[in-house]
């Protein structure tokens, strides 16, 4: 997750209004649709901004902080910021936000169009070429992007950042358990074992295809912290804490 100062989220929305503005251009050069791809893309980016803020959340952790780090909502850029007393929102991030997503999607039609001329002809299998190829150019990134792109997670240091690598090594002794495919996990904290016995206990967001989040994975660390002996998986509304 993108954190970002006030100097280099305004330079940051210069750009990308200046990269939207030369997209729009190309767009009205090479399709008389062009406004009905703009419509289409300015409802799709503030809908997925929104989306992101429900799927993509780092809840307030105590891992490697002084006391209590401020937990995160939303991706690539934070649109709300969170404590012990719940989320805020930021509307000013938040169209930042909106924003990226205009860009990639004005920019991922533009791809998906000149791939889709390269099928040429008017006969019924062209046209169900077509029909297919934008199909799978426009679901398939989207499906598979946990594969290449990690969500937002808690940033630790020192000696719970390695309990956390070796814990996500060896999850998928509990993969298993989980109600869809786990494509991709995001570390939610790192605290004392709740069994009082010596070591760590890692908890873990479990995503699965198109960024689902699908519930937490905890894994109950050996005092050396570097196998699990002990976890499981928990739904979306448990928590690894109790």
């Amino acid at each position: 997750m993108l954190q970002w100062a006030t100097w280099q989220a305004a330079a940051l929305g210069i750009v990308l209004i200046v990269a939207v503005a030369l997209l729009v251009i190309w767009w009205r050069q090479q399709n008389y649709r062009w406004a009905l791809v703009l419509a289409a893309c300015l409802l799709l980016a503030p809908a997925m901004s929104l989306w992101s803020s429900v799927a993509f959340e780092v809840a307030p952790y105590r891992a490697g902080c002084d006391g209590v780090c401020p937990g995160q909502r939303g991706a690539p850029i934070a649109t709300h910021r969170c404590d012990s007393a719940g989320c805020e929102f930021r509307p000013a991030t938040f169209a930042l936000n909106s924003l990226v997503y205009l860009a990639l999607f004005l920019a991922w039609a533009g791809v998906v169009q000149a791939l889709l001329r390269q099928i040429g002809g008017e006969s019924h299998p062209a046209a169900a070429g077509r029909f297919f190829l934008a199909a799978a150019l426009l679901v398939a990134p989207l499906a598979l992007s946990p594969l290449f792109l990690p969500p937002p997670q808690a940033h630790v240091r020192g000696d719970p950042q390695r309990v956390a690598i070796n814990a996500q090594r060896e999850a998928y002794m509990y993969d298993d358990a989980a109600p869809l495919p786990v494509v991709r996990l995001a570390l939610e904290d790192v605290r004392p074992r709740l069994d009082e016995q010596p070591g760590l206990r890692v908890c873990l967001r479990i995503y699965s295809y198109f960024y689902l989040p699908i519930g937490f994975m905890y894994l109950d660390m050996t005092p050396e912290g570097v196998h699990s002996n002990n976890g499981g998986v928990l739904p979306r509304d448990g928590s690894c804490w109790q």
